[in-house]
């Protein structure tokens, strides 16, 4: 669907870096200790190490009954665009099998309950929006959409799916914007303020600045967001389990809003009024060709919080899991080292040899990674979330942090399910006479493969 655009993330991925100067690291460190200190961060640190024994014994685990119908509702949001050629709308292979589920919110098309749908539309009227195009029909700065289906089954289950990647600049850029910002009170809205949401609580956590900030509109959306439409069902409608799930971009902003749920459901002050309607034990997670959403800390903290609960199904040919590329330094690596060895020999001379190897300035990658974020901020001026955020942060006594990437030692979060491709696609999903680089990575491949791989005879 967008096989062209993996280019330019990838060279805008190995560009975003920070450098080890000191002006840069007393500014860091100015950031994490001021974080530290907020009683905010402290509350959430106690979200992420309380023992949740409803974590510890899911009844169901894996299932690959489950993998095979959350993949059908990114199927459904992902091969839009090829339903909507004559010469493909036809072919089963592009269409959503989303048995005994109904859509209940469609961003594209509210109010919309069916699948595989191609609605009428009066092109001659330039008011409205195409909801067959998804170069268009998705909303906020980066042109994200999502579906909220639920259950036929048990009127009580939900799921999210989130949107990946469509062949539009903006959706593109999500993926470009490949620096990150702190877990915990990176996002800005407006420019240079900082808004006290919650990622992850573990110190040093980053995630992924443009996967970050997509996540924001989707969740905060005055009509079209997620917590949105999730406190109007909760009204009407207990919510017993909710799943998450996206494929590629999708994947890695879906892992984003399962962390942001489980501490918005956790949160002592109950600030997004969820404390009552979601448990950490409701949340259930299935990831498709997910690019990693932050560092490592991001995924140590992620592992506490979504135990048994987050799966990522990844096909080992697929390049897009590997991405964006994981960079840092010497005197990263070491950092615990020297802080346990302070005053210490030792300490003392793996710091001087730490610094001596990370001394190389690089002002440019600093400045890129500034600039990320800079273009996000101005670009969310006209994001429809105002009066959302005004809702939940009426009067944030947070001061605004340095919102750069301090470490971008990026790995995938969530608990492995391999999945092997066939080289070529070989006859299960044949790559054909057209040169098709992401032949891996599409949403129907990955059907193919749990079907022959995952599912029980």
């Amino acid at each position: 669907m967008y096989k062209h655009y993996i280019v330019l993330p990838l060279l805008l991925i190995g560009c975003t870096t920070m450098n080890n100067d000191p002006t840069l690291s007393q500014r860091l460190q100015q950031r994490d200790s001021l974080a530290m200190a907020t009683n905010g961060f402290q509350l959430t640190l106690s979200q992420r190490l309380q023992r949740n024994d409803s974590l510890a014994h899911m009844p169901d685990g894996f299932s690959s009954a489950e993998a095979q119908q959350l993949l059908e509702f990114c199927i459904e949001l992902n091969n839009q665009d090829d339903r909507n050629n004559p010469l493909k709308n036809t072919n089963p292979t592009y269409l959503s099998k989303a048995l005994d589920w109904t859509i209940v919110f469609d961003s594209r098309h509210p109010g919309n309950h069916e699948w595989n749908k191609i609605w009428p539309y009066d092109p001659a009227d330039e008011h409205l929006k195409d909801p067959n195009n998804p170069e268009t029909n998705g909303f906020g700065p980066l042109n994200n959409a999502w579906l909220l289906v639920q259950s036929l089954n048990d009127p009580s289950v939900f799921a999210i799916a989130i949107r990946g990647t469509v062949g539009e600049w903006r959706s593109i850029l999500a993926d470009a914007y490949a620096s990150s910002i702190p877990a915990y009170a990176g996002l800005e809205y407006p420019k240079n303020n900082s808004l006290p949401i919650t990622f992850a609580a573990t110190p040093k956590a980053q995630i992924h600045l443009g996967f970050s900030y997509a996540s924001l509109a989707l969740l905060f959306e005055d009509d079209l967001g997620i917590l949105t439409q999730l406190q109007k069902i909760s009204q009407q409608q207990k919510i017993s389990k909710l799943y998450i799930t996206g494929h590629s971009q999708g994947a890695a902003i879906a892992t984003l809003i399962h962390s942001f749920l489980y501490y918005a459901s956790t949160d002592r002050r109950d600030r997004y009024s969820l404390k009552s309607k979601l448990s950490p034990a409701q949340l259930k997670s299935y990831l498709f060709a997910q690019p990693k959403p932050g560092n490592l800390q991001y995924a140590q903290d992620f592992a506490r919080i979504s135990k048994d609960s987050a799966y990522v199904i990844n096909n080992d040919r697929d390049p897009v899991p590997q991405l964006p590329l994981s960079l840092e330094s010497i005197s990263e690596v070491a950092r615990y080292i020297e802080e346990d060895n302070e005053n210490i020999a030792i300490g003392s001379w793996f710091n001087q040899l730490a610094e001596s190897i990370s001394q190389s300035k690089n002002e440019f990658k600093d400045k890129l990674a500034h600039l990320f974020t800079q273009q996000v901020a101005d670009k969310f001026k006209t994001a429809n979330i105002g009066k959302s955020i005004n809702t939940y942060f009426p009067a944030s006594n947070e001061r605004p942090f340095i919102s750069l990437a301090d470490s971008l030692n990026y790995t995938m979060a969530g608990q492995l399910v391999p999945i092997f491709g066939v080289e070529k696609g070989g006859e299960l999903y044949p790559i054909g006479s057209s040169p098709d680089s992401l032949l891996q990575h599409h949403a129907t491949s990955y059907r193919l493969l749990i079907e022959q791989e995952l599912v029980k005879p």
